[in-house]
């Protein structure tokens, strides 16, 4: 299926942010095992894998794991922002030729490939700054930036990536899915399924 909808032709990168410590989960979500047996990490790098995201750059905690084909991006400060994390891997692409990266929280690990997919297509249409997903109303993770805002989001004081997004509003592309994965942040145990759940059903 990736062989017919692969946008290789426009590079674009992933950056999977999963330093967290997990506090309120009570350990990194990174390591977390879905009720498939893979972790929320593999699962991200699996699907954007099969994306054809690359490089993949995974920002994690020293000791941490990464699956290949990912390349990781040790973050030192445990009590960092997200916002740390991804000026690490921003820096880590600064020699990259991708024209955009794709900015993918460990915690939404259930998203499905068609939404990964329909962000990059929507991005190589528009070459819009920021696409984003959004279910039912919701806007969601993963969010694609474009090279062109990527100097604003490794120097914003406050805020974060949210800040950029909202500095970009007009130009915001907002790419409807019928997948509940890219609004489904699992933040605590209560949020984890019982069964089922990978990141990668309904796309086979």
């Amino acid at each position: 299926m990736t062989g017919t909808i692969s946008i290789r032709e426009v590079p674009i990168a992933c950056a999977v942010l999963a330093a967290g410590r997990g506090t309120r989960f009570g350990e990194p979500k990174a390591l977390v095992r879905l009720p498939s047996g893979e972790r929320f990490l593999d699962a991200v790098v699996r699907v954007a894998t099969e994306a054809d995201l690359s490089p993949v750059l995974a920002v994690v905690q020293p000791g941490v794991d990464v699956p290949l084909p990912a390349r990781a991006v040790i973050n030192p400060n445990l009590g960092s922002e997200q916002s740390g994390s991804l000026r690490l891997a921003l820096a880590g692409l600064a020699n990259d030729r991708a024209e955009a990266v794709v900015v993918w929280p460990v915690d939404h690990p259930f998203v499905h490939l068609l939404s990964v997919l329909a962000l990059m297509d929507a991005f190589k249409r528009t070459r819009a700054p920021i696409v984003l997903p959004v279910h039912e109303g919701r806007r969601g993770h993963p969010v694609l930036f474009a090279r062109t805002v990527w100097l604003e989001l490794m120097t914003t004081s406050t805020g974060g990536a949210r800040t950029i997004v909202h500095a970009h509003a007009a130009h915001v592309v907002e790419v409807p899915v019928p997948d509940e994965g890219v609004t489904r942040d699992i933040d605590t145990r209560s949020d984890m399924p019982q069964s089922g759940g990978r990141a990668s059903d309904g796309v086979s």
